[in-house]
């Protein structure tokens, strides 16, 4: 065969529709699993904790917040 007779065919090849399709679905399939074999899943971000802070505890009558010690009642 002469190259003048392989061009046509080379160019009915190319632009057939099955073969642009297929070329497609093998670039697209590789893609993915190109994707997919580097693919990290990455750490979950830590939450952050809320203190919240405690109320202060009631303080009991008569005494001192100090130290403790009853006051004298004054009259």
């Amino acid at each position: 065969m002469k190259l003048d007779q392989i061009i046509p065919v080379v160019k009915a090849v190319l632009l057939n529709r099955y073969t642009i399709f297929a070329a497609i679905a093998v670039i697209l399939y590789c893609n993915f699993i190109s994707y997919v074999a580097r693919y990290k899943k990455k750490p979950p971000k830590p939450k952050k904790k809320i203190i919240q802070e405690a109320a202060p505890a009631p303080k009991p009558e008569g005494e001192n917040a100090e130290g403790g010690e009853e006051q004298p009642a004054e009259e």
